[in-house]
């Protein structure tokens, strides 16, 4: 009798993994790959490449067609992008440009105030920072890139204050940031202790709004104009200038 300890371990099915999800994301990883400015790509080329039967290619291109992620290019049986996958990967994109873009303007104000400076960004009602610059001086107010705080949103009338109204001593302005279609997607905003931040209170308001602006126009060629200075609101609590004063940062001594 047959010792069932000593048979070869039998490999166990992953009944959760679905087998064709891969070669959908390889036909989608070849054209982004070889598909360089949205070239198409023959069907031929794919199948020389791509470990799977033509037969699977041809279901797969199909199925991916009438899901709007790949189209027909020109001349038969060539394939390329579709709009659908540009949509569905616009906002990772715009993430990255918006990090990139922003850095040197926030280094700006940091250096022409000297008082931190915080990037963030909308995530379902509210706002995530994702960078922060922090002031040089001694006492400052200090954040953490990430720290999900409420908010409400922005609209183009200037810029939000919070003048002590969520933490006292601390002063914050923020201006909204939009994107290629007029939306806002982010916020810029200086913060400080009120015993620096009242005295230059009005040359931060128009730096940080030109500054918001600044980084709107390079995320993308779009109308955009400057507030009147008489436009400029005080929002309530909940705007971003509030949620980047009632954040979990804190005064601190370094």
């Amino acid at each position: 009798m047959k010792n069932r300890s000593q048979n070869p371990k039998v490999m166990r099915v992953d009944k959760n993994y679905i087998g064709v999800g891969p070669k959908f994301f390889s036909v989608l990883e070849f054209l982004v790959r070889e598909g360089a400015a949205q070239h198409a790509i023959s069907v031929q080329n794919m199948a020389k490449e791509l470990p799977f039967a033509r037969t699977t290619l041809h279901r797969i291109l199909y199925t991916l067609e009438k899901l709007r992620y790949v189209e027909k290019g020109e001349g038969r049986g060539y394939y390329r992008l579709g709009l659908k996958f540009f949509e569905l990967t616009e906002p990772a994109i715009h993430f990255r440009q918006l990090l990139s873009v922003a850095k040197s303007v926030m280094v700006d104000l940091m250096i022409r105030f000297s008082e931190t400076v915080n990037l963030g960004v909308l995530d379902g009602g509210q706002v995530a920072y994702i960078d922060v610059i922090e002031s040089p001086s001694s006492l400052r107010i200090a954040a953490t890139p990430g720290v999900m705080e409420h908010l409400a949103s922005v609209r183009e009338q200037g810029v939000a204050f919070d003048l002590e109204e969520n933490v006292e001593g601390v002063i914050c302005v923020a201006a909204p940031i939009f994107d290629q279609r007029g939306r806002v997607v982010a916020s810029l905003s200086v913060s400080g202790p009120a015993s620096r931040m009242e005295s230059k209170l009005t040359a931060i308001q128009e730096g940080i709004r030109n500054a918001g602006l600044k980084i709107s126009r390079m995320l993308g060629p779009r109308s955009v104009t400057v507030p009147n200075s008489e436009h400029a609101k005080v929002l309530p609590n909940g705007n971003f200038a509030s949620s980047s004063a009632n954040r979990s940062a804190q005064l601190e001594r370094s």
